[in-house]
């Protein structure tokens, strides 16, 4: 039987410790991603809303342009929650299988 020596079980307390931060920081990645999306979809505005119009310069243009882009960021959000979802293996997200 091999002899471990308090140099080992330091390496190993250590490196579950980093293996813990980088779950953590990984957590706080998603979050932040999900609440970057959020704001991209909470500027959706329908380019029938004659309030909004008035009360904006924007042109249609940039509506439309505004609209792809939260409607892009809704369709990444859903994917990541998916692919969050326990029932969801790694090979369904690797293969783009949500």
């Amino acid at each position: 039987m091999t002899q471990r020596d308090d140099g080992h079980d330091y390496r190993d307390s250590k490196n579950k410790a980093m293996e813990y931060e980088r779950k953590q920081k990984y957590k706080a990645i998603i979050d932040m991603v999900i609440r970057w999306l959020d704001s991209n979809i909470d500027e959706w505005h329908d380019s029938y809303d004659t309030a909004f119009l008035k009360d904006n310069l924007l042109n249609n243009t940039d509506i439309k342009i505004k609209n792809a882009i939260a409607d892009d960021s809704r369709d990444l959000k859903e994917k990541i929650e998916l692919a969050l979802d326990s029932k969801t293996t790694k090979r369904e997200i690797e293969d783009g299988d949500l």
